[in-house]
């Protein structure tokens, strides 16, 4: 069934033509990256308390998706029937395994934490109106099948809950912060040992291998990095830190552009680690340090000078 809607849209991809599918292929991955970038802006310069909630949920939505990932391990739709044709222009950041699809698992975290406190209807269904296309928009590119985008959703919304609930639960006692602070990062090391662990099909078509195991645990690396850093980087912020997200909007915009720069900074100045450390634990670390930055050392910087 699955396969029969792909190649239905398949059909409507062609009619449309190729630059509407270039086009539809970027405005994806732009909102992909918007719901990057949202959770950081309200934690910085809207809303600290809701910031962190969705900060903390946007982490555990892609520890959840890469869990998913290597533990199902389920192949591409091209791969699983060669009849599928996915759009050249959603190749590149269509890699690794497809269940569940992590644009529409990142999309659905932000969007839907946007969304679950708005009180404008208009702003409401726009937020819903960019989930769902970004869901639509992986199927159309060939590059995700229904399931692997309503797992994605399903999967933001279960963190989103799960997130809001534990801070609830946090917010009565201050011990239980480190409490949580432990057992999640005892739960980070086991889910790096079970993707490093783990055995996956080693499949190969024309002598090579449909999916690298190596390649799919680097993308691990990253979220777990990240959710490590945003973990402990969070935690010291709360304590010794204390900033405030209230401004003016000039200074939103100087803390936007800010962070956003310094994180995309220290991504490209640690892969210079890549040939000493290799590509996995590179992305470890690039991971902790961009959540690490996001979460403490930029809220640092807010307090002291902007």
């Amino acid at each position: 069934m699955d396969i029969e809607i792909l190649l239905l849209l398949q059909q409507l991809r062609e009619i449309l033509g190729p630059y509407l599918e270039v086009v539809i292929s970027l405005l994806s991955n732009l909102t992909a990256a918007a719901a990057i970038a949202i959770p950081f802006i309200i934690f910085w310069s809207y809303d600290k308390r809701e910031g962190r909630v969705l900060i903390a949920a946007f982490a555990g939505s892609l520890m959840l998706n890469q869990i998913i990932k290597a533990a199902a391990a389920v192949y591409r739709p091209w791969i699983r029937d060669a009849r599928i044709v996915p759009a050249a222009s959603a190749l590149s950041t269509a890699t690794g395994y497809s269940f569940p699809s992590a644009h529409t698992q990142a999309a659905a975290t932000a969007f839907g934490g946007l969304a679950r406190n708005e009180q404008d209807r208009k702003k409401r269904l726009l937020y819903i109106f960019l989930i769902l296309f970004t869901a639509f928009s992986r199927i159309l590119l060939g590059v995700h099948t229904p399931q692997d985008v309503l797992c994605g959703i399903a999967c933001a919304f279960v963190m989103l809950y799960a997130a809001s609930g534990v801070f609830h639960w946090m917010s009565a006692n201050k011990k239980r912060e480190l409490i949580f602070a432990g057992c999640a990062v005892l739960f980070i090391l086991l889910s790096v040992a079970f993707a490093m662990l783990k055995e996956y099909p080693m499949d190969y078509v024309d002598g090579v291998l449909i999916v690298d195991p190596k390649e799919m645990i680097v993308d691990f690396m990253l979220s777990a990095g990240f959710s490590a850093g945003v973990l402990g980087g969070g935690v010291l912020e709360h304590i010794y830190i204390g900033f405030s997200s209230e401004c003016d909007n000039r200074t939103k915009i100087k803390r936007t552009v800010s962070g956003l720069a310094a994180a995309g900074l220290i991504y490209l100045l640690l892969r210079f680690l890549t040939p000493v450390i290799g590509a996995q634990f590179t992305h470890l670390i690039q991971g902790f340090c961009i959540g690490f930055y996001a979460v403490c050392i930029h809220p640092l910087i807010i307090k002291k000078y902007m």
